[in-house]
């Protein structure tokens, strides 16, 4: 009987000597080989715009430029200009508000406004929108710079009220178009068309 007693306690005091090391090697084993971290995101800065009720973000690498155009809230650039976002707010001379359903009514507007601009080259079909709760078009075209440097526009037409919002994000040159994508998509993902 004393000797079933002390192999049970030889035994038991082995498995508790077991879970003890196995508690203390997960303890060990956390500090040496430390959890993966999340990847850290991009830091962005956050434009606002109070007299237009608009707001976006851009990669905080980028430099904010000063607009020539006084329509255009925000400019801002990365350090070696190849990529760029700007939003600008103008009436749109348009007596009613458009919604979803009214887009295709405006699109022979916006698909005139871009052929006022004669350094486009080619415009892909456009696509309807609702940025930042504001319905509108995106077009991807190329264009040509006085330098004769080709670059590339992703360019919403968003309609907030009377107001005709455009947000242009540029590539140059066009090749970086596909690189710069996501970050483009980045941007856009973060307007917002009303702040309140």
């Amino acid at each position: 009987m004393q000797r079933k007693w002390l192999v049970g306690g030889v035994v038991g005091a082995l498995a508790l000597v077991a879970v003890l090391a196995l508690v203390i090697g997960g303890v060990v084993g956390r500090s040496i080989v430390p959890a993966p971290a999340e990847p850290p995101r991009p830091a962005t800065e956050r434009f606002a715009d109070t007299l237009t009720d608009v707001a976006i973000s851009y990669p905080a690498t980028w430099v904010r430029r000063i607009p020539r155009d006084q329509g255009v809230r925000i400019l801002a650039s990365s350090p070696d200009a190849s990529a760029g976002v700007s939003v600008s707010v103008r009436p749109s001379g348009l007596e009613e508000p458009v919604t979803a359903r009214l887009l295709p009514v405006v699109r022979p507007l916006t698909d005139d406004l871009l052929k006022t601009d004669t350094r486009i080259n080619a415009i892909g079909t456009p696509t309807a929108v609702t940025i930042g709760g504001l319905p509108g078009w995106r077009y991807t075209y190329t264009y040509r710079m006085q330098d004769k440097t080709e670059g590339a526009h992703i360019h919403y037409y968003l309609f907030k009220d009377a107001r005709l919002v455009q947000i242009v994000l540029q590539a140059v040159p066009k090749e970086k178009l596909d690189e710069l994508q996501p970050t483009f998509d980045q941007i856009a993902d973060t307007f917002e068309g009303s702040r309140r």
